[in-house]
This record gives C-alpha cells, sequence and structure tokens, in this order.
C-alpha cells in the first residue's frame, strides 16, 4: 500500500532493522561449561592435593607416609536477574506491520518480536558476565551477590605481564612466555591445556601487531597470516581479528553493549587483554538455578525462563522473563592479564 503524507507519496520497502551486534565470542569458544543446580545456591568443594617423591628405603623398612590433603567449602549465591516486558492494544491497533505495505500488525507479531529481544539481550547479559569471570569479578552489577571477586575468593593474586609496548626494544616472545609459564604452572586441575588464548581489547591487539618486533618477524618471508600485508582476520567469525604468535592465538573482542541507562560497556577493557588455558573439565563454569516460584522447587536450574501473564481486565499482558546464573572462574590464579604500560 502507498500512503499520500503532506501530499507526498511514498511507498514503502523492507523494513530497516537496527539491530546491535550479537558478540558471541566466548560461547562460540565454547570457555564455559554448563551446569544446573536446584537450589539458590552453587557450593564445591576446593581441594588441595600434594605430591611428593617417594624415596626408596631398605626392605623391611617403611614410614613414608601420604600428605594430608584438605578441602574448603565455597557456598556462593547465585545472582537472580529478572527482566520484563509488556504489550498493550496500542503496540499493535490499527498500526501497520512493519516491513510490510498493507498488512496489519498483530498481537502475535507483536509478541514473537518483544520475545525476540528479550532473548538478545540474555545472550548479551550472558556473554558479558562470562567475560567479567575471566577479568576475576563476579557479574552482579546491583552487588547483590555474597561474593564479588573470584581472587579474593580463592585466596590468590592475580598475575599481570606489562608488554611495554611503547618501547620499540620489548622482546614480545619473552613477554608471552611469561605469561604462558605462569598459567601452565597455576592450572592445577591435573590436565594439560590444549591450547592458549587471550582475548584483547582492540586496542591493544592494535599495538601488538604494530610492534616493530612482530613487524619484523614477517617482513622477509610470507605465511599464513600477513599482518604487514592483509587485515586479519578469524576462522571463529569475520568481526574477530585472530593473530597467531609465541603459542598464543590472540582474538580481538571489539564488542560494546549497553547497559539499562544507555551506558556503553565494553566487554575487554580498554588496552587490556586475558591470556587462559582452553581443555580444562571445569576452570570456567556457569551454572543455572531454578526460579523462585511454586512449581519449580527442588527443579534443575534452565539457561532463562518466560510466563505471560494476560491482566484480567483486559489493559496489557505482561511478559516476565529471568535467569539465575553464576559464571565461575575455579582457578583464577592460571589467568594472566596483559597490558601496557606506555
Amino acid at each position: 500500500m502507498s500512503q499520500i503524507t503532506n501530499f507526498d507519496y511514498n511507498d514503502y520497502t523492507e523494513e530497516l532493522l537496527l539491530i546491535p551486534n550479537q558478540w558471541g565470542l566466548l560461547n562460540q569458544l565454547g570457555v564455559f561449561g554448563e551446569e544446573s543446580v536446584n537450589t539458590q545456591f552453587v557450593q564445591f568443594d576446593e581441594t588441595n592435593m600434594s605430591l611428593v617423591l617417594v624415596k626408596d628405603q631398605p626392605r623391611g623398612k617403611r614410614k613414608q607416609y601420604n600428605r594430608e590433603q584438605y578441602s574448603k567449602l565455597h557456598t556462593i549465591g547465585v545472582p537472580h536477574f529478572p527482566f520484563d516486558d509488556v504489550i498493550r492494544p496500542e503496540d499493535y491497533e490499527g498500526r501497520r506491520k512493519a516491513g510490510t505495505k498493507d498488512q496489519a500488525d498483530t498481537l502475535a507479531n507483536v509478541r514473537a518480536k518483544k520475545m525476540e529481544r528479550i532473548r538478545k539481550s540474555w545472550a548479551a547479559t550472558l556473554e558479558f558476565a562470562k567475560m567479567q569471570a575471566i577479568i576475576g569479578n563476579v557479574y552482579n552489577p546491583n552487588g547483590t551477590n555474597d561474593v564479588q571477586n573470584w581472587y579474593t575468593e580463592f585466596g590468590v593474586s592475580q598475575k599481570t605481564v606489562d608488554f611495554a609496548f611503547g618501547t620499540n626494544t620489548t622482546d614480545m616472545i619473552a613477554k608471552i612466555e611469561e605469561a604462558l609459564a605462569h598459567s601452565q604452572d597455576n592450572l592445577m586441575s591435573g590436565e594439560i591445556a590444549t591450547d592458549f588464548i587471550a582475548i584483547c581489547s582492540p586496542e591493544w591487539f592494535s599495538k601488538l601487531i604494530a610492534h616493530p618486533e612482530v613487524k619484523d618477524a614477517y617482513r622477509y618471508y610470507s605465511s599464513s597470516q600477513e599482518p604487514l600485508r592483509d587485515r586479519l582476520t578469524s576462522s571463529i567469525d569475520g568481526r574477530f581479528r585472530e593473530f597467531n604468535y609465541g603459542g598464543v592465538r590472540f582474538i580481538e573482542n571489539r564488542g560494546t553493549f549497553a547497559d539499562e541507562d544507555g551506558v556503553a560497556q565494553k566487554i575487554v577493557p580498554t588496552g587490556e587483554a586475558y591470556l587462559l588455558p582452553l581443555g580444562t573439565t571445569d576452570t570456567f563454569m556457569t551454572y543455572y538455578a531454578p526460579p523462585s516460584r511454586i512449581g519449580y522447587v527442588g527443579t534443575e536450574g534452565e539457561q532463562q525462563y518466560m510466563w505471560e501473564f494476560v491482566d484480567e481486565r483486559g489493559h496489557q499482558i505482561d511478559i516476565e522473563s529471568e535467569s539465575n546464573f553464576l559464571c565461575v572462574n575455579r582457578r583464577p590464579q592460571c589467568v594472566v592479564k596483559l597490558y601496557s604500560s606506555n
């Protein structure tokens, strides 16, 4: 249907959708395992196991004993995240369906679009929360949880490595080896990491590939990646630049989300990168708890919940959704913060 407005003739074409980018790097990498719990708390034991070198003894003589191991119980509340919407008659009454010429909008279409936006907001929130856990923080912006920082909870310190990008003579390989060695030595899971990645802010990533030592390493021969000649790309997604160097897979994450107040929140803080191991079974975990509702008591938690309630007076339809999740970095000492002081 064409429309005449103020004597101007307009013809509707396809709907223009302005959808924020979906930055799902951590989900695609599979860094975090998932587990459901049936209470509002996550409990797990931290067990310190000691290994010793056994010495030989004359036959008949013993008295070499295994060292005692001890456990510490961690009980952590699962944060509660509600997120709602509402449908009113004016949302679709007498309105044209966006992207069509003459189709009337419908309740079903309005409902579907609102639910889609809710789901995408949950995906963005979970991605941001996972990166916060890697950094060492518990994602609960209003501070409702009893634990705020994984380094404090486990009584360990954060390792940082200064890459000093402003100094042309900085030995990049030596810096990478320092970070790798610390991560390997402090994994403490009895496993061997299959790979090491570094999730980088755009600023940090650009300085790495522009450093004179890195550029010199690629100046005189061709390879599968050409930081001097071509734009680096990733096998994960074209939005993420990727650079393999010194045994580490450096991945740029340009993601930015807006909070409820419209304030931009970068997934990776400006000028920082975080190196971590892949291939471990439970270093990074996301736990899901059930909602506090009759009928869900004692059930296993799910990623998200969504309910619809029709106002008995017919004024509106309430859409209520929630997710109760906790992203945990169980071995924060194996994550190394990379930065540059100049």
